[in-house]
């Protein structure tokens, strides 16, 4: 069975758009070829209106290419001198006096609206009883424990329990995607049964978990880092700026975690194949496909690009945390640019990688799936 693994970062993950539209266009896919769609922050949205079309595929991968070529970023969150003022005021008093009411830096209230339109969870409910779509799964991170959860909906799986993560057994819904894309101290936290959730990213430890456990014994990832690039040493060594600090954190949530897992089940491959080789007793421990598509370009460049064309408070506030110039500052102001040019220009990026990658996005999906047990 095989799992489409969208991962978390913000604007970024509109590459995530044009993979999967490569995907499909090199296999000719007209049904969703996945029978189970694990997604986390911003990936969440996209795993949830892949789902909702996971009966047309095609319809679905360009309508949800026309709606983050259209994005701007009032349509994410408050952009208003007003909205970004008052929130920050709001955020620096909660650490000194209590409030009832969660706090961010950002108000994603346009989110939730826009959300409303672009997903048709009527749809989703409705591919996973016809058996389309075995399950879907979104991840976000409970406040309250630490424990990074993956609610899942479809086929009834056995929930589990592990080191710092669960799953369990939930309709999805709305509440689900925006706790799942709640960027810490960015975005506020969404309550669900009684606690307050946040994004999918934090403490997620395991990226690759949650589609395994659901039954999946072939995984196709969708990155959105460009991980093999290796960042040069500056020569000037100034204090790092509070954008540089977060883009660090945030870095390491959304992207070190996945890629770390990733090199954990390969190696776990490799040993795994070697056992077999060398002994005459099987075991049911075998192995898992997986196929990497990421981007073949340095996303934090492709920001510096649009920097200029964010509304002028959204710019202010870059300029404020520090968030110019190289390196982290860039990267950190690349997960708020939820700009159309700069989106479209990371879906094309992902379109061109997949085609660059089209033979072995062939060889992956004309491989015989095996059911097996993997890591957990």
């Amino acid at each position: 069975m095989t799992a489409l693994v969208l991962s978390g970062g913000g604007a970024r993950a509109s590459y995530q758009v044009g993979v999967v539209r490569g995907v499909q266009e090199i296999c000719k896919f007209k049904r969703n070829p996945f029978k189970i769609i694990c997604g986390t922050s911003a990936g969440a949205i996209n795993a949830a209106f892949l789902a909702g079309y996971a009966h047309d595929l095609n319809t679905g991968i360009h309508r949800l290419q026309n709606v983050w070529s259209c994005l701007e970023p009032s349509d994410v969150y408050k952009t208003s001198w007003f909205s970004v003022i008052w929130n920050t005021l709001r955020l620096g008093q909660s650490a000194a006096v209590s409030t009832k009411e969660p706090v961010a830096l950002l108000d994603n209230c346009p989110l939730r609206l826009l959300l409303t339109e672009w997903l048709d969870f009527d749809a989703i409910y409705r591919n996973l009883d016809n058996g389309i779509l075995n399950n879907l799964a979104v991840t976000a991170m409970d406040y309250s424990t630490g424990v990074s959860v993956s609610f899942y909906h479809g086929k009834k799986v056995a929930p589990w329990k592990r080191a710092h993560r669960k799953g369990k057994y939930a309709q999805i819904t709305l509440d689900h995607i925006m706790a799942s894309a709640a960027i810490p101290i960015l975005f506020p936290p969404q309550r669900l049964n009684g606690n307050y959730f946040g994004d999918g990213a934090l403490r997620q430890l395991h990226p690759l978990s949650s589609s395994v456990r659901l039954g999946a014994t072939r995984l196709f990832v969708v990155g959105v880092s460009a991980n093999d690039t290796v960042q040069e040493e500056t020569h000037e060594i100034e204090p790092p700026t509070i954008a540089q600090m977060a883009g660090h954190l945030l870095n390491r949530e959304f992207i070190d975690n996945l890629e770390a897992d990733i090199e954990l089940a390969t190696k776990l491959n490799m040993l795994i194949e070697d056992y077999h080789c060398e002994s005459t007793v099987r075991t049911s421990l075998e192995k898992i496909d997986i196929e990497v598509i990421a981007p073949s370009v340095e996303i934090d460049e492709l920001a510096l690009k649009y920097i200029h064309r964010q509304p002028r408070s959204v710019r202010t506030f870059f300029r404020l945390l520090g968030a110019r110039g190289h390196g982290a500052g860039a990267s950190f102001a690349s997960y708020l640019m939820f700009d159309g040019d700069f989106c479209r220009e990371l879906m094309d990026t992902g379109y061109r990688d997949a085609w660059d990658n089209a033979q072995k996005i062939k060889n992956f999906f004309e491989k015989k799936s095996t059911d097996a047990l993997f890591f957990s």
